[in-house]
């Protein structure tokens, strides 16, 4: 009982920072991936892109959505708390690590469900078709959210500076999106630059999603490639995380 009210705490206190600064949030969550869809919309299909093509850019857009939020805006907390040294306070009290790292995780996943429910409304609204199998669905977000999260974890433990960890952070967030085949198709790559993107989790996690959306259930390889994804990243991530920094 202790250990989950230690977890509910750590959330709260993710979540407060949230309410602070929700503009930044809403810029990441919903404005920012909505306006990439409306933009490779009218791009990619001249005015009137195919059903096929809206469901893709509505899965790449739920994807920068989960790789902005979970890199970007967590990684930013994260460096917050480590350079304030918000952490150390934590460290000092009778709170285990992992009940720090399970907080963090779910205030993750509780923005990645505001943000795919708020794009999910968004697509509706414009046209896009969707016949969403739910349990995937929701898998393959959670999964998506813990690979990501995990690299972001990893830049914030082991970055030199506040400045140079926002940075990182807010060019891995967008970058792992952009040079990933997510709204376009690998083909458009050039060869060298298509192969090594096809092993990025942004790739695996808008694959899974557009056939997820479509109502489809064909993806155990992009399920295992996040799983182990996964937990390479936040093992990596939270042994490198210093909890009591000299």
């Amino acid at each position: 009982m202790t250990r989950l009210t230690d977890i509910i705490c750590v959330f709260r206190i993710q979540l407060a920072g949230m309410r602070r600064d929700v503009g930044a949030f809403l810029l990441a969550a919903l404005i920012f991936p909505s306006a990439t869809y409306i933009f490779a919309n009218a791009v990619g299909g001249s005015g009137g892109a195919p059903s096929q093509n809206r469901l893709r850019f509505l899965a790449g857009s739920i994807v920068f959505s989960l790789s902005l939020t979970s890199i970007s805006w967590l990684g930013y907390l994260l460096l917050e708390n480590r350079f304030t040294g918000r952490l150390k306070l934590f460290a000092t009290l009778p709170l285990a690590p992992s009940s720090y790292v399970f907080g963090v995780l779910i205030f993750a996943l509780a923005q990645a469900a505001l943000g795919t429910t708020a794009l999910l409304l968004v697509g509706r609204a414009l046209g896009v078709e969707v016949h969403p199998n739910f349990p995937l669905l929701a898998l393959v977000i959670v999964l998506t959210i813990f690979c990501l999260c995990g690299l972001g974890v990893v830049i914030a433990a082991r970055a030199r500076s506040f400045s140079q960890g926002s940075l990182l952070t807010d060019t891995l967030g967008a970058g792992l999106v952009f040079l990933a085949p997510v709204y376009y198709a690998p083909e458009m790559m050039p060869r060298g630059l298509s192969f090594f993107a096809q092993f990025l989790p942004t790739t695996f996690a808008a694959r899974a999603l557009q056939t997820t959306l479509a109502g489809g259930h064909a993806i155990g390889g992009e399920l295992i490639a996040l799983s182990l994804t996964a937990v390479a990243a936040l093992t990596l991530g939270f042994r490198l995380m210093k909890w009591r920094e000299e």
